[in-house]
């Protein structure tokens, strides 16, 4: 299945290829990505320093894109060892699954 991934803030869009069995749960699968994403306790190559206060107190904030939620259906939804997605170029069909939207 395609799905088209969009960010809410910006014109840019990806096109992934998955299962259909991802592509149709694709809504409870992008909570569960933002539950993963934002937990201090998973360590992921997302986190970025945001401050750094007097005392030595660090804020953090995530930088993402498609890749981010590619690499999480990869390796940490589906852990068979079997990729289930990834980019791919504009398809030259409309993807049936209109919108998938990632939010900034």
């Amino acid at each position: 299945m395609i799905v088209k991934v969009r960010f809410e803030y910006e014109e840019d869009i990806d096109y992934m290829v998955c299962p259909a069995k991802v592509g149709r749960n694709i809504n409870q699968l992008q909570k569960d990505f933002f539950k993963w994403l934002y937990n201090r306790e998973n360590n992921h190559p997302y986190w970025e320093v945001v401050e750094e206060d007097e005392e030595g107190n660090i804020t953090y904030g995530v930088c993402y894109g498609t890749d981010a939620f590619i690499y999480w259906l990869n390796k940490v939804r589906f852990t068979k060892g079997k990729s289930v997605a990834r980019v791919i170029e504009v398809p030259k069909v409309p993807p049936k699954k209109n919108n998938y939207v990632l939010i900034n």
